[in-house]
């Protein structure tokens, strides 16, 4: 006869499952901060791609399909954009992420970087697709583009160091 776990445990394994997406609401969250970046825009596209790729390759049973969408809403809600650009941003990536988990999941850590370069590379130019089409007119100022893709080219690593350890630490019995 198998126990049941009490409601206790039941609420710890929520919380513990519920991790990835929170960390990715965090980091959106700190992406629509005003950072003064002189009309770059928000700059939370590339924050977020980095829990959904991270989590998406080492736990992806945690970071579902459904959970990226729900981000891309809240994302393109919070933003004030056109509902659907980030939404499809964030899948597009997650798409990626999903289709090379395993050659990146057991890669050395250079390897991982550079899959995510790739990754948010491909998301940006989705995203620069979408509000080219939006605004019916091609932006060939890529400066912005480069500069956010920037940003979050060298917050992975510091992200990936931090999920790592919380991974080790808090959800070393989760899915």
């Amino acid at each position: 006869m198998a126990l049941r776990p009490t409601v206790g445990q039941q609420i710890d394994l929520a919380l513990r499952r519920s991790i990835p997406v929170a960390l990715a609401v965090l980091l959106l969250f700190l992406g629509i901060l005003p950072w003064n970046t002189h009309g770059l825009g928000p700059m939370n596209a590339n924050l977020v791609l980095i829990p959904i790729y991270y989590w998406t390759l080492y736990r992806p049973r945690l970071m579902t399909v459904w959970a990226v969408a729900a981000l891309g809403l809240i994302s393109d809600f919070l933003m004030g954009t056109l509902l659907g650009v980030n939404m499809l941003t964030f899948l597009v990536g997650y798409r990626v992420a999903v289709s090379q988990r395993k050659i990146f999941a057991g890669a050395p850590f250079i390897i991982v970087w550079a899959g995510f370069l790739l990754m948010s590379g491909v998301a940006g130019l989705v995203q620069w697709l979408l509000a080219t089409i939006v605004k019916e007119q091609i932006d060939f100022n890529l400066r912005p583009a480069l500069f956010l893709y920037m940003i979050g080219a060298v917050a992975y690593p510091p992200c990936a160091y931090a999920f790592a350890w919380i991974q080790r630490r808090s959800l070393f019995r989760v899915a």
